[in-house]
């Protein structure tokens, strides 16, 4: 399962006891999720869910505040992934009662009109503000994390907004929790998103998402042992590399001598040396130097002269 995918699961199966922040989190899922159309019958809503869990949890909320039942319902393959999406509609009457108790729609000039302002008095309770983002998050929120493909992307969250007010608005709510966020604009919607998997954790926790915190916490403390495995891997690469590389500038210094002036030529020590480093090109310098009974820096001492002398002939 996709870490979003988690993340709005548990959201979406933890049960808000108080009322009013029931009625709160419903405005965000239908802020997110919802348009508005003229029918037949007059202002209707439509509401279209991603998956059949968060229409199913539309509907239960919509009966139990409203005592309505949600009868429209259709449901349609997206081409674009191959899931079903639901969509709900909500006709006659009722609508405008629903969306003004919502805080979505609102009079002006004696007509009623869409209410930018996403935050009035549905969220002047800490509680109630929390559970309207759970909301917006659920229908308009997105999180990508690192996996183990080279391919793979950082840490991403983002919340999609229509307009700039909403974007704004909860951008500076967020703020006030400590939670830092920037806006972007992507063609016609405006994106409020983190980049940092440490600010990541403290918006699930201001939500609170608590096991989505855990399971973050985990993934990062994962891939950075991970990381520090490869980081290690590459150094030890390296270092043979090196140590490779070190053997053959040796080895070919002393064929070298061996073909001009003869390891006879040589001091007892070097000629030793030269006849070790030949015989055991695959050794370290470590395993070497324990076989000629001598310091490493003896060892390399000796090496160094072998090739200065190459570089003589």
């Amino acid at each position: 399962m996709a870490f979003i995918d988690s993340i709005k699961n548990e959201i979406l199966n933890k049960n808000i006891k108080e009322r009013h922040c029931r009625k709160a989190f419903l405005a965000g899922l239908v802020r997110g999720l919802g348009s508005l159309y003229e029918g037949e019958n007059g202002l209707g809503l439509e509401i279209k869910a991603s998956n059949e869990q968060t229409a199913m949890y539309i509907t239960s909320a919509v009966r139990t505040l409203f005592n309505y039942d949600i009868r429209e319902v259709s449901v349609s393959e997206d081409r674009l992934n191959g899931k079903d999406k639901f969509y709900l509609s909500i006709i006659g009457e009722r609508v405008t009662e629903i969306l003004s108790d919502l805080e979505i729609l609102t009079e002006s000039d004696g007509e009623l009109v869409v209410n930018l302002k996403f935050y009035g008095k549905l969220t002047e309770k800490e509680c109630c503000l929390r559970s309207f983002i759970k909301g917006l998050f659920v229908a308009v929120g997105n999180c990508t994390v690192p996996d183990n493909s080279e391919s793979s992307t950082g840490y991403h969250l983002e919340l999609n907004f229509s307009h700039y007010t909403p974007a704004l608005e909860t951008s500076e709510k967020l703020a006030q929790f400590n939670v830092l966020t920037k806006i972007t604009r992507r063609r016609e919607s405006f994106i409020v998103y983190i980049k940092s998997a440490e600010e990541i954790k403290d918006f699930l926790a201001f939500l609170p998402a608590p096991v989505s915190v855990l399971k973050l916490t985990d993934l990062i403390i994962n891939r950075e042992l991970s990381n520090n495995s490869n980081r290690q891997k590459n150094c030890d690469l390296g270092n043979v590399n090196k140590q490779v590389e070190a053997a053959a500038k040796h080895i070919d210094a002393i064929n070298k001598i061996i073909e001009t002036i003869g390891l006879e030529s040589l001091k007892p020590d070097l000629r030793e040396t030269a006849i070790a480093r030949v015989e055991n090109s695959e050794e370290t310098l470590s395993e070497l130097s324990e076989r000629l009974n001598v310091t490493k820096s003896c060892l390399n001492h000796r090496l160094r002269k072998l090739v200065a002398i190459a570089n003589e002939l």
